[in-house]
């Protein structure tokens, strides 16, 4: 099982947020995952060497998106997953489903294949998981696997793997391929041990 961080240093100094990524990344941290600043991915990309890079992008202004997520790319020399979080499971011509999807087509258009990871739980999630997804992304809520293997077979598309948001505070209870910490705070040399203790599965 892999481990992955969630960053989310709001506030904390540039210098701590970069040895905090530089540490994660040494200790073999698979992904770090951010909330739609395409530009601290284009930091990480630079200041990290191995793990992968995923933003979940917001939907409003696709001209920033595509424009962003090509440089990632190119900075990141093949590291970059686009991140899709639907804000609901409308799925009419203008929901939110739809626009995620379309989005995907645009950017992979714009910056060729690329990984994609799908978050949330619902109908719409589901679906737009087993269309475009490399990585399903879920709280430790089970979801809907069911639905996606059903979803995956009718398009005759490999099942996502699943990545779990997790506190870190107990074992996740959910079978999954990579379970996502998060990182809110610069951490210890200790903390970065224990870090890489997670990574190699000693801990779970």
């Amino acid at each position: 099982m892999r481990t992955a961080a969630w960053l989310r240093l709001t506030g904390v100094p540039a210098d701590a947020a970069r040895e905090t990524w530089r540490e994660l990344d040494r200790h073999g941290c698979a992904t770090f995952y951010v909330d739609g600043d395409l530009s601290l991915c284009a930091a990480l990309a630079v200041e990290t060497t191995t793990a992968r890079i995923c933003c979940f992008v917001p939907l409003g202004r696709p001209e920033h998106v595509l424009a962003g997520a090509r440089t990632v790319a190119y900075l990141s020399t093949g590291r970059f997953t686009l991140g899709l979080r639907p804000a609901d499971d409308d799925d009419g011509a203008f929901g939110s489903v739809t626009a995620c999807a379309r989005l995907a087509e645009e950017v992979r258009a714009v910056v060729g294949p690329l990984p994609i990871t799908v978050a949330g739980t619902g109908r719409g999630s589901v679906r737009l998981a087993a269309e475009f997804a490399t990585c399903w992304q879920t709280t430790e809520v089970p979801g809907e696997p069911d639905a996606l293997a059903a979803h995956c077979a009718e398009l005759g598309q490999p099942e996502p793997e699943r990545s779990v948001v997790t506190t870190g505070a107990r074992r996740c209870a959910v079978a999954a391929d990579e379970v996502v910490l998060p990182v809110d705070r610069p951490l210890t040399g200790a903390e970065f041990l224990g870090t890489a203790g997670l990574v190699t599965g000693r801990n779970w």
